[in-house]
């Protein structure tokens, strides 16, 4: 890594497009298949709301969906958190590898669907978070499946950010309505202005 192939952002090392490394690893490894194929914004709105509501150290902190892991790597060193990244698509993880290692931190991972995750692995965590990871309508039943499950095993916090698409929306109005979820809307300016909303759901 070349200090002109990444950028800065809320102390974070990320590695610009243009970056001759990030290119040489989507030739070289199979391309994510699940979105993931780059950093999404939504992860923003909950780092801003996590510097405001910091976690303890060592929390246990799972990112469900995490793609390239931008989330859960800013708990990790931020935090001193005990972070898992989970995502559906193992081909996500050499780029969340790739920017745990220029941050000097790392983050524990897990390939699985949100309806696979068991109540064992939830009870271990203090806190769930997510973002822009409900973008189709099917996805709507298994995540509120999990945050249900999630609340019933005590985890004490789940946050889920998203631009505002429609099945976020529709998940959102059924945790308010079933699970006393609150929904914010956020904006940041970091690394550049955006609007959006936070599904937060506190114990």
């Amino acid at each position: 890594m070349t200090a002109t192939e990444t950028k800065t952002v809320h102390g974070l090392a990320v590695y610009k497009k243009t970056s001759k490394t990030l290119k040489k690893l989507l030739a070289e490894k199979d391309e994510p298949e699940i979105h993931g194929t780059k950093i999404w914004y939504s992860s923003f709105f909950v780092i801003d709301y996590l510097d405001t509501n910091p976690p303890a150290e060592n929390t246990a902190i799972m990112e469900i969906g995490c793609g390239w892991g931008l989330l859960s790597i800013y708990c990790a060193k931020k935090f001193k958190a005990c972070v898992t990244g989970v995502d559906a698509d193992k081909h996500v993880f050499p780029f969340l590898n790739l920017h745990a290692r220029a941050n000097n931190t790392s983050v524990k991972k897990k390939v699985a669907r949100f309806e696979n995750l068991r109540r064992k692995t939830l009870r271990q965590q203090d806190i769930i978070v997510g973002a822009d990871i409900c973008f189709w309508d099917e996805l709507v039943d298994p995540l509120y499946k999990v945050i249900k499950k999630s609340v019933e095993e005590g985890v004490t916090r789940i946050i889920i950010a998203d631009p505002g698409r429609s099945p976020f929306l529709k998940l959102a109005k059924r945790c308010k309505k079933k699970l006393g979820a609150e929904l914010l809307e956020v904006e940041v300016h970091e690394p550049s202005h955006k609007d959006g909303y936070l599904l937060i759901i506190d114990k």
